[in-house]
């Protein structure tokens, strides 16, 4: 039998394979069946997974929200990559799913002052957006897990 940390280590690697061969972040029983062990365990991993900052659970159902910097979406940070619909949780995740894919990619959002529709590319890891595009992010990234829905 494995030792937790192995356990997780399992447990994330299965969640970044659904995720790269569906498109689509995992459930526990998805996770649970592609390891041959019971989603039990997977939700024990998830809490422990969530304690260490790898990922964010919905409260209420234990089921992943984010596994950075993908997002369950949709989202306002939608984004194209490698022929296909992501989500990031926010702007800063979203310009990460490009690097995690190791591909390039479009973010289409909006902007959140004035809610014009903002298209972000990024292109052989450079990221080119309109004229004074900014990424504006309130809480400081000390502050981010204290409440990291809202952030």
């Amino acid at each position: 039998m494995l030792d937790t940390a192995a356990q997780d280590r399992e447990v994330r690697i299965a969640i970044a394979a659904e995720i790269q061969g569906s498109g689509a972040i995992p459930s526990a029983a998805d996770v649970a069946a592609r390891l041959g062990t019971t989603t039990d365990a997977v939700f024990e991993a998830f809490t422990r997974l969530f304690a260490a900052r790898v990922l964010i659970l919905d409260a209420a159902s234990r089921e992943i929200l984010a596994f950075d910097p993908f997002s369950t979406g949709p989202t306002d940070f939608a984004v194209s990559a490698v022929g296909r619909e992501w989500w990031g949780i926010c702007g800063w995740d979203a310009l990460g799913i490009p690097a995690a894919l190791r591909s390039d990619g479009t973010l289409r959002t909006r902007c959140g002052d004035c809610g014009e529709r903002l298209e972000v590319s990024v292109t052989g890891g450079t990221v080119n957006g309109p004229e004074g595009t900014v990424l504006q992010i309130g809480p400081p990234a000390l502050q981010w897990w204290k409440d990291i829905i809202f952030t």
